[in-house]
C-alpha cells in the first residue's frame, strides 16, 4: 500500500474542514439559542416547526376576533342595560300617573321627560360597536338599525340577520344581535293578551288582562287571528256581560264574529271574566254599550309604548268616561313595558350567553397556544450548558486539527530519503 504526501494533506484538511464547520454551528446555536437554523438541520423537526406556526397562527387570529366580539357584545350588553333604565323611568312614570297622584302641570312634565326619553331610546336603539358597527342593524351593521318618519312613527331599516366571527377553528359565534325582536316584536299587554276599550265607553270601567289560564287555547286563538269582544248591557244589578270571538278588530266594520256568544254572565265589579283560557279583570264600572277587545298573541314596539304613554298623558280626565279612558291606556302602558323589560333582559341574556361562550373558548386557546409555544421552543431551543460544553470540545478539537494540518503541510517524504 502506498501512502502519499496529498493523501496525509488532504486527509488532515478534512479532518480541519469538519472541526471548523461543527465550532461555526455552535457559535450559531450559542449566539441565537437555537439548534434549528434551517430545514436542513433537522428536516423530520423543521416540518414539526412549520405545523406549530401555522398552529400558533390561527390560534393568534381567532383569539383577537375572540376579543374584538367580546368588546362588541360588551357594548351591547351595556346599552341594554341603559334602556332597561328607561324602562324603568318611564314605568314609574305610568304608574304615577294611573295612581291618580300627578296634577296637569305635573303630567306636562312627565310629556316633556317621556319625549326626552323617547329621542334617548331611540339613540341607544342605534349605538354603534366598537368596530363602528350599528349593534341592532341585524347582519345591515353598516346602517342605522332605526329612523324616524315624519308622522315620528319609528321603523326597523335593519333585518333579522346576525353577524357572526370565528373564534375558534370551525367555531363561529353571534357577536351581534337584531333590534328587530329586542325593540318591534315585543308582546303587548299581559303574555301577549292586550285589551283596549272602545272609544265611546262611557262608563267608568277599564280591563287589563290578569293571565292566562290555558296556554294551548290562547296559542290555537294567537295562530288563527282570533280576537275577543267583550260587551256589556243593562245597569245597576242587571248589567250582564256578553263575549264574542271572531276575526277582526271588536268594533270596527272589519269584525266578523265567527262563533257567537261564548261567554255570558251577570257582572259583577272588580270580578274577573274567564273565556278562551284568558283571565280579564275588570275594573270600574261599564255602562251598557261599553265594549272591550281582547287581541291574543298581540305585538307592539318599544317606541309606539313610549308615544302611547305621551298620548294617555295628554289625555283629558273631565269626566268618569274620560278618567277611565286614560286609566285604560295608562294600563296598557304599564303591562306593555313590562313585556319590553323582559324583552331586553332576554337579549342581555343572549349577549352575556355568547360572552360566556368566548371566555371558555378564548381560555382554551390560550392554554392551546401556550402548549404550542412550548412544543416550537423545545424543538428550537438549544441546551444552552451542553451547547457550550461541546464548544468547548469543539475549540479544542479544532486547534488540534489546526496543528496538525500545519505539520502535515510541511511533511514530504524526500526529507526522509537523503
Amino acid at each position: 500500500m502506498r501512502i502519499s504526501t496529498s493523501e496525509f494533506l488532504l486527509g488532515s484538511l478534512s479532518n480541519l474542514l469538519a472541526q471548523e464547520s461543527n465550532v461555526n454551528q455552535l457559535s450559531r446555536e450559542i449566539s441565537t439559542g437555537e439548534t434549528m437554523l434551517d430545514a436542513t438541520d433537522d428536516p423530520g423537526g423543521a416540518s414539526q416547526v412549520i405545523g406549530l406556526a401555522n398552529q400558533i397562527g390561527t390560534l393568534t387570529y381567532d383569539s383577537a376576533n375572540g376579543q374584538a366580539a367580546t368588546q362588541t357584545l360588551q357594548s351591547g350588553v351595556s346599552t341594554l342595560q341603559q334602556v332597561t333604565n328607561l324602562l324603568v323611568q318611564l314605568r314609574q312614570t305610568a304608574i304615577s300617573a294611573a295612581n291618580g297622584t300627578s296634577t296637569q302641570s305635573g303630567r306636562q312634565s312627565d310629556i316633556s321627560s317621556a319625549q326626552t326619553l323617547l329621542q334617548q331610546l331611540t339613540q341607544l336603539a342605534n349605538t354603534q360597536g366598537p368596530d363602528g358597527g350599528y349593534l341592532f342593524s341585524g347582519s345591515k351593521s353598516n346602517a342605522p338599525a332605526f329612523s324616524t318618519l315624519a308622522n315620528g312613527q319609528v321603523v326597523f331599516d335593519g333585518d333579522a340577520g346576525t353577524n357572526q366571527i370565528e373564534i375558534a377553528p370551525s367555531l363561529n359565534i353571534t357577536s351581534t344581535i337584531s333590534g328587530q325582536g329586542i325593540f318591534m316584536n315585543v308582546p303587548a299587554g299581559t303574555d301577549g293578551v292586550a285589551v283596549s276599550a272602545s272609544g265611546s265607553n262611557a262608563g267608568t270601567a277599564y280591563a287589563i288582562a290578569n293571565g292566562v289560564t290555558n296556554l294551548s287555547q290562547v296559542t290555537a286563538a294567537s295562530l288563527a287571528g282570533t280576537q275577543y269582544d267583550i260587551s256589556f248591557s243593562g245597569s245597576g244589578s242587571s248589567l250582564t256581560y256578553q263575549v264574542t270571538s271572531g276575526h277582526g278588530t271588536p268594533g270596527s266594520a272589519g269584525y266578523t264574529s265567527s262563533s257567537g256568544v261564548i261567554a255570558s254572565g251577570a257582572y259583577t265589579a272588580g270580578s274577573d271574566l274567564t273565556f278562551g283560557g284568558i283571565d280579564i279583570q275588570v275594573t270600574g264600572t261599564p255602562d251598557s254599550g261599553d265594549s272591550f277587545a281582547v287581541q291574543p298573541g298581540a305585538t307592539t314596539t318599544i317606541f309606539q309604548t313610549v308615544q302611547n304613554l305621551i298620548a294617555a298623558l295628554n289625555m283629558p280626565q273631565g269626566t268618569g268616561g274620560q278618567t277611565a279612558a286614560a286609566q285604560q291606556a295608562l294600563q296598557n302602558v304599564i303591562t306593555n313595558i313590562g313585556g319590553a323589560q323582559t324583552s331586553v333582559l332576554s337579549a342581555q341574556a343572549t349577549l352575556g350567553t355568547s360572552l360566556t361562550e368566548i371566555q371558555s373558548v378564548q381560555s382554551e386557546t390560550s392554554t392551546q397556544s401556550a402548549d404550542a409555544s412550548t412544543e416550537t421552543s423545545s424543538l428550537q431551543s438549544a441546551n444552552m450548558p451542553q451547547v457550550l460544553a461541546n464548544y468547548s470540545e469543539g475549540v479544542t478539537a479544532l486547534q488540534a486539527a489546526e496543528e496538525s494540518f500545519a505539520k502535515v503541510q510541511n511533511l514530504t517524504l524526500f526529507q526522509y530519503l537523503k
